[in-house]
């Protein structure tokens, strides 16, 4: 019996092998530089890289057998220097599983100054430095780019975003993961429903509001409304805040540090601890342990601390 079950087990592997079927698809287009690359999936990985001359497009595929390759459609178009790719797969069932029939790839190069509108509904996006305007979304993968040098819009229903750097307005969205950035110039929205968010450099002003971790800021050159409801926030002021500034969380501490000679109106609260700070503090009003209002130094911006579950620490550059 046994052996009977094994050599069934054997077939069918060798059945299975035999059955599975890998194809690839290459286009190329002669196009100059600052065009846009309009590509929809539809399923799939997508990785992007840039330089050259022209856009190389590869499509991978793997499926189970010939019927779900049939069923995968990819169109190409050229509109001068404009690209359009579109991934449609017709199933002939209300359910399909894409990840156990087919797996599909696409390997993009585009020139070094050229615009990205992507979109995929089940895969990752993996984009090299990108010279040019960033549009792209993945119902169920990570975003992951090097360093974005125009105006960037991500996100993500269902994965982690990373980020090299970027140079212009960034705008991060995503349901469920964290969120790391690298050296960013300009102004950024960064918002997770799920998950914490990281900056190791901001030089614009930052919005930054998670719903289930912390949130971490290593220099910040602006202005920060940053908010969490279950984490720590941490912000190291590089330099003061030219504008009201907020930090603030429901089930954590907050940290900020910020150089000696900075001008502001602190109004800290802590419901669930302390109120601690390294800075002089010209203390107007009422004062306890949990309330610290006043002037750090000649007075100035707003500086808002807010905790429920937690203390506040005021630190000296």
């Amino acid at each position: 019996m046994r052996r009977t079950l094994a050599t069934i087990a054997t077939l069918a592997l060798t059945f299975t092998l035999q059955a599975a079927t890998h194809d690839v698809i290459r286009r190329g287009f002669n196009v100059a530089e600052g065009g846009t690359l309009h590509l929809d999936a539809g399923i799939g990985d997508v990785k992007i890289v840039t330089g050259g001359t022209g856009v190389a497009i590869e499509i991978q595929r793997d499926a189970a057998n010939e019927r779900y390759l049939e069923r995968h459609q990819v169109t190409f178009n050229q509109s001068g220097n404009d690209v359009t790719v579109t991934g449609k797969y017709e199933s002939p069932l209300r359910f399909f599983s894409f990840g156990e029939s087919l797996r599909v790839k696409y390997n993009v190069r585009v020139p070094s100054h050229y615009n990205l509108d992507l979109e995929t509904s089940g895969g990752d996006l993996d984009l090299a430095n990108v010279n040019g305007t960033v549009k792209a979304h993945t119902s169920g993968g990570d975003v992951k780019t090097g360093r974005l040098n125009g105006t960037a819009s991500l996100s993500t229903s269902g994965g982690d975003v990373e980020i090299t750097g970027a140079n212009g307005k960034l705008t991060v969205h995503t349901s469920g993961g964290t969120i790391s950035i690298g050296d960013t110039t300009g102004p950024a929205d960064l918002r997770t429903s799920g998950g914490s968010i990281k900056v190791e450099k901001i030089g614009g002003d930052l919005y930054a509001h998670t719903s289930g971790g912390s949130i971490k800021i290593e220099e910040a050159l602006g202005t920060i409304d940053a908010s969490t409801s279950g984490g720590s926030v941490s912000v190291r002021f590089a330099a003061a805040p030219k504008a009201d500034s907020k930090l603030s969380t429901s089930g954590g501490s907050i940290t900020v540090s910020l150089p000696a000679n900075s001008n502001l109106d602190l109004d800290a609260h802590a419901s669930g601890g302390g109120v601690d700070s390294e800075l002089p503090v010209t203390v107007q009003g009422h004062h306890d342990e949990d309330s610290l209002n006043g002037k750090i130094g000649a007075g100035g911006p707003r500086l808002v601390l807010r905790t429920s579950g937690g203390s506040i620490n005021v630190r000296r550059l």
